[in-house]
Formats: C-alpha cells, sequence, structure tokens
C-alpha cells in the first residue's frame, strides 16, 4: 500500500510538472502504463471494480474527447504485473487535463473506490512513453 500511494504520488508530481517540458500538441500521442501486482486470487475482484466504476467514466471521458483511447490488459501468462491499464491522449498537456478530470469525477461519484481497488495492490508502477510508430493512425480530431 505505501508502495502504490508513494507511485500514485510521483505519478501526480509528473503529470503536473511535465506539461512543462510537454512536446508540441500537433506531435506523436503520449502512452501512460499503470502496471499492477495483485494476487492471483484477487484479480477478479479488481476487474469488477474495474467494469462497474472506473469503466464507464473512462468512457465517458473518452467520447467527450478528453482521451483518446484506454485499455485494460490482464496477462495469461507472464510475469507478476498482472492487472495492467494504458491510457492514450493527445500529449501530456491533454493527459494531465484528463487525469485531474478523472480523479475527480470517480471522487465524487464513488469516494471509495480509489480505496477499495488499491488495497489489492501489492506494487504499482508507472511508464510514460511516446508512441512513435501505430497502424492504423487513430482518427483525425471531428471525424
Amino acid at each position: 500500500m505505501k508502495s502504490f500511494l508513494g507511485s500514485f504520488l510521483v505519478i501526480i508530481f509528473l503529470v503536473t510538472s511535465l506539461p512543462v517540458i510537454a512536446q508540441d500538441s500537433d506531435g506523436p500521442p503520449t502512452l501512460v502504463c499503470s502496471f499492477n501486482q495483485v494476487p492471483m486470487g484477487k484479480v477478479g475482484a479488481v476487474n469488477n471494480i474495474v467494469d462497474s466504476v472506473f469503466s464507464p467514466i473512462l468512457n465517458g471521458l473518452v467520447d467527450e474527447g478528453k482521451l483518446l483511447g484506454w485499455g485494460q490488459f490482464n496477462h495469461a501468462w507472464g510475469d507478476e504485473w498482472n492487472v495492467n491499464f494504458w491510457y492514450v491522449a493527445k500529449d501530456m498537456t491533454h493527459f494531465d487535463a484528463f487525469w485531474s478530470e478523472y480523479v475527480s469525477r470517480v471522487s465524487d461519484q464513488h469516494p471509495d473506490a480509489f480505496g477499495s481497488v488499491v488495497k489489492y495492490f501489492k506494487a504499482h508502477k508507472d511508464n510514460i512513453y511516446v508512441i512513435r510508430n501505430q497502424y492504423p493512425l487513430p482518427p483525425a480530431e471531428g471525424n
């Protein structure tokens, strides 16, 4: 839990400070990946919380154009990072605005949601990437 909270604070710091050095809005999109270690017997519980609480809010933010896309991937075979998420934004400035709105909506609509899912995380880490190649390309804005 302490590890997750520390990581969460680091990403909040990065998200709030990186817009200063964010790439040009006409540049490649930003991909943020959140990796989590969840005991195998608790993955179903996390999936249920994600499906019922977080997914509808994330889908709405995509539909509103505040985020290009998001997804969840759980490994069937692999390492200990078994419940993972990705978020695609136009750039870090847009990711920062999305993340602020996302946290606000989840906190307003489901005040205990973050705590209910984080209790299952044995470890957490985030990575921020710039998408260099992608096929097919996402649709242009307004289409």
